[in-house]
């Protein structure tokens, strides 16, 4: 690969610095992370629902327009909802959180098991146990734990996900050095 095709590792830098900056604002204040998140989403689910009521409403015939109209209608509701009560939608996700982490946690132990003669299943039994430990812990504080869930995790992928960006670009860079390097011999 020549190093005029690996990506510009300055605004790979930028980009990863930013999202580390969000990660920790929204670790640091998870309510608010946690609360923008279900206005961005009952935005959209509003936006939708929308969407949904003017294609009914351009349809021809009561068998086309009612399914988008009653849809549209149910969905636009769940945004209003969303919008004007974030606090029932970060309980809600909250809730769907500790299900699926307490389930997955419960899949990954028992996977475990069966990849125990290879290397590596230790890591997955791991992984099983923190992910189920999660799933208990949101649940046992549930529906307070919609005040910090949606946004600590949040703000974990935004830093993981930054920090991850900055390590690509420092390789790219490095990359682009070597091949620069062996390009002037």
């Amino acid at each position: 690969m020549a190093s005029q095709d690996l990506p510009d590792t300055t605004s790979l830098t930028i980009m990863g610095v930013f999202l580390i900056v969000f990660g920790i604002i929204a670790i640091a204040t998870p309510a608010v992370a946690g609360t923008a998140v279900v206005m961005v989403i009952g935005g959209i689910l509003l936006i939708a629902g929308v969407a949904q009521i003017v294609s009914g409403l351009r349809s021809d015939g009561w068998s086309s327009k009612l399914p988008p109209l009653i849809l549209g209608a149910i969905t636009s509701l769940c945004g209003l909802g969303l919008l004007g009560e974030p606090w029932i939608g970060m309980k809600f996700i909250a809730l769907l959180l500790a299900i699926f982490f307490t389930v997955g946690g419960i899949w990954k132990v028992i996977a475990s098991f069966s990849y125990r003669p290879a290397s590596g299943w230790l890591a997955l039994l791991l992984s099983g146990i923190l992910t189920l430990v999660l799933g208990v812990l949101i649940w046992r504080q549930w529906p307070l734990s919609g005040l910090w869930a949606v946004g600590v995790l949040v703000g974990v992928d935004l830093l993981t996900t930054g920090i991850s960006i900055v390590a690509v670009a420092s390789t790219v860079r490095r990359l682009k050095s070597l091949a620069g390097s062996i390009g002037n011999q």
